[in-house]
């Protein structure tokens, strides 16, 4: 017999997280939100490299971004680049498959 082990992701998403994610679906910027963590989930970014992420161009709509961003465990420097936290690919998948879905939902 064949064992397959499956890691599950626990990883739950804040109130906070929730009602960014509100008003990111308000400001309609869930799919420029969801290239931006799927560009670093696919790169390894999250893996322990650190790398530069492309911010948005309107400076409320950033702002949104850097905090939903910094709530999964992962820190942004001022110059767009990437330092990943203690267990923050979970939280970072966690939000993708969020940002997913209500990007599929709101299209």
């Amino acid at each position: 017999r064949f064992w397959i082990q499956t890691q599950f992701i626990s990883a739950e998403l804040t109130e906070d997280q929730l009602l960014l994610l509100l008003e990111s679906l308000e400001r309609k910027i869930v799919s420029q939100q969801l290239n931006l963590v799927r560009a670093h989930i696919t790169l390894g970014s999250f893996q322990g490299e650190a790398g530069a992420m492309q911010l948005l161009p309107q400076e409320e709509d950033q702002k949104l971004t850097i905090v939903l961003v910094e709530l999964s465990g992962v820190q942004l420097q001022e110059d767009g680049s990437v330092i990943p936290r203690d267990e923050s690919f979970e939280a970072m998948a966690a939000l993708f498959v969020v940002l997913y879905a209500l990007n599929l939902l709101s299209g």
